[in-house]
């Protein structure tokens, strides 16, 4: 048996197939974590808490004044409020308006003008406004659950 082992051809070496290979694996992590990263939103946080969770603690009471056509807001709660959803929910139809006048402190009340039609169920949803990681600002709307509803005239 006469082996001829041919020296002419040559293969890559196991050093560079091993860079290849990690360079390869390090570019498809950076790929990947950019990709994913547009699916990750930045948390807004309110004194060091989720604003979600800061939804919780506020404590508000909401009426509407039918000679003013007004609705009047009391915060009773610790958190500041920024603004307020109104949810008016009528026979077939559901409008929300966004009212965002004034930041009610703790303790504070006021009164927004809102015209209602008759007949018709409102829920006053606050807004507070978070800070991002970043540093930006951002009004976030609690949900249904935290509102006050205001029973149809």
């Amino acid at each position: 048996m006469n082996i001829k082992y041919n020296m002419k051809k040559k293969g890559v070496s196991p050093v560079i197939a091993t860079v290849l290979l990690i360079s390869i694996v390090i570019i498809l992590g950076v790929i990947i974590f950019l990709w994913a990263r547009g699916f990750v939103e930045e948390s807004a946080q309110k004194s060091d808490r989720a604003v979600d969770m800061s939804c919780d603690d506020i404590n508000f009471e909401a009426g509407y004044n039918d000679n003013a056509g007004e609705i009047e807001v009391v915060n009773r709660g610790n958190v500041p409020i920024y603004g307020f959803n109104v949810k008016e929910r009528g026979a077939a139809t559901i409008l929300v308006t966004n009212i965002q006048e004034q930041t009610l402190a703790q303790g504070e009340s006021n009164s927004f003008d809102y015209d209602r039609e008759p007949a018709t169920e409102l829920h006053v949803i606050p807004m507070i406004l978070g800070e991002t990681e970043s540093g930006g600002k951002v009004v976030h709307t609690c949900d249904d659950s935290v509102g006050f509803p205001i029973a149809a005239i």
